[in-house]
C-alpha cells in the first residue's frame, strides 16, 4: 500500500551541530535546516521538501550506526506527484548538491524491458557510477591543485634553465614566471601524439545500433585523443602550462582509489531521480498483453529499487541503499495503477502544486 513519510522522523532526529559533517561527508543538518536550504531556490512545496529532508536525515543517521547495523536500515524511496514545472526535479537536484552525492536524472520512457531493443534499466546504475567517478576525480584535482601547480612550475623552470641551473638563477626565473613575463617565451616539450578519428573508428563505436555503454565510449574516446608516441612541439610557456599540468594531474591520481571511493559513494549516498514514471503506467482495464516500454520497465525497475546487484565495468554495485525518487503528473492514471510491488517500494509525498 502507498503511505506518506512519517512526520515523527523529524522530531526524533538527534541533535547535531549545524553545517558540520560526519565521516561519510554528509552534512548533519536537521530536516528543518534542509528545508530552509531548499527554500532559497524553490518556491513553496513545503510538504515535498519536508519528505526529502526526512529521507536525507535518515541517511545521515544510518551513517552513525555501527557497521553491523547499517545494512539493516534501508532508504525510504519517494514518489512525487505534481504537474510539470512545480519543482520536482529541482528538489532532488538541490538535495544532491547539498550533500555532494552522486545524482542522475533519467526519464522512464527512455528504457525498454530487457530482451527488447533499447536501453535496459541497469544502465542507470552504470551511468551513476560514471558520474561518481567524475566527482571523485574533480575532488582529487582540487586536493592536489596546489601541489601540482608547484610541480608544473618546477618543470617549466627545468625547461628554461635546465635541471642543473644555479639556485639563484632558478629563483629569478621563478619570479619572472609567476609575474607572467615569460608567458610568450617559446619552449620545446614532448606532447603525446593525437590520433584522428579514422585511426580508431570513431563513427563505428558511436553507432547507435550497436548499443555500446557510455563508459566504453568515454574510454575509447580517451584512447583516441591521447596515448600515442610523444612528439616534440614548440609552443609558448602559456600554451604548454595546461598540457604539463594535465599530465602531472593524471600521474598523481590513483585510479584504483578513485574507483573504490566512487563505488562506496554510489552505494551509500547515490540518488536516482526517475521522471515521468506515470508514462510507463497504464490503467488496469487497458492492460492487454506485454508492453516492452511500460509495464515491462516497471518489472525491471522493481529489483533495482528493492535492492539488487548490478554488474558494471568497475565491479558489482549494490543498490540496497541508493535513494530513488520517482515523479510524475499522473493526469490520466493513478499511483494505484503502478505494479503493486512497486507501489510498496515508493512512498507518496504530498502532491505538489503549481504556483502562479
Amino acid at each position: 500500500s502507498l503511505a506518506s513519510p512519517s512526520s515523527s522522523s523529524s522530531s526524533s532526529s538527534s541533535s547535531a551541530p549545524s553545517g558540520s559533517e560526519n565521516s561519510s561527508g554528509l552534512p548533519c543538518l536537521k530536516p528543518s535546516e534542509i528545508v530552509h536550504e531548499l527554500d532559497k531556490h524553490i518556491v513553496g512545496q513545503d510538504d515535498g521538501k519536508r519528505s526529502v529532508a526526512i529521507a536525507l536525515r535518515n541517511r545521515w543517521r544510518r551513517h552513525q550506526l555501527p557497521d553491523d547495523l547499517k545494512s539493516e536500515v534501508l532508504p525510504k524511496n519517494i514518489l512525487m506527484i505534481g504537474p510539470t514545472g512545480v519543482g520536482k526535479t529541482e528538489i532532488a537536484r538541490r538535495l544532491a548538491k547539498l550533500t555532494h552525492a552522486p545524482f542522475i536524472k533519467v526519464e522512464a520512457t527512455k528504457f525498454t524491458e530487457i530482451g527488447f531493443h533499447g536501453r535496459d534499466v541497469d544502465q542507470i546504475i552504470r551511468d551513476l557510477v560514471d558520474i561518481a567517478i567524475m566527482q571523485q576525480r574533480q575532488k582529487r584535482r582540487e586536493q592536489t591543485a596546489a601541489r601540482v601547480k608547484e610541480t608544473v612550475e618546477e618543470k617549466i623552470i627545468d625547461i628554461l634553465v635546465g635541471e642543473e641551473g644555479r639556485p639563484g638563477m632558478r629563483q629569478s626565473f621563478r619570479d619572472l614566471l609567476r609575474s607572467g613575463q615569460l608567458d610568450e617565451r617559446t619552449v620545446e616539450i614532448d606532447v603525446p601524439e593525437r590520433r584522428t578519428s579514422g585511426d580508431v573508428g570513431l563513427g563505428v563505436f558511436l553507432e547507435p545500433s550497436r548499443g555500446i555503454p557510455m563508459d566504453d565510449i568515454i574510454s575509447r574516446f580517451r584512447t583516441m585523443i591521447g596515448g600515442g608516441k610523444p612528439q616534440k612541439r614548440r609552443m609558448s610557456v602559456a600554451e604548454c602550462r595546461p598540457l604539463i599540468e594535465e599530465g602531472e594531474m593524471e600521474r598523481q591520481m590513483d585510479q584504483d582509489s578513485i574507483t573504490r571511493d566512487a563505488i562506496l559513494s554510489v552505494e551509500n549516498d547515490g540518488i536516482v531521480f526517475i521522471d515521468e514514471i506515470d508514462k510507463i503506467c497504464t490503467k488496469s482495464e487497458y492492460r492487454h498483453g506485454q508492453d516492452a516500454s511500460a509495464e515491462g520497465v516497471q518489472r525491471d525497475l522493481l529489483p533495482i529499487i528493492e535492492g539488487s546487484v548490478v554488474q558494471t565495468k568497475y565491479g558489482n554495485i549494490s543498490t540496497d541503499h541508493i535513494l530513488f525518487i520517482a515523479s510524475g503528473a499522473f493526469h490520466d492514471v493513478k499511483p494505484s495503477d503502478l505494479l503493486a510491488e512497486l507501489q510498496g517500494r515508493l512512498y507518496v509525498a504530498p502532491c505538489l502544486r503549481l504556483y502562479c
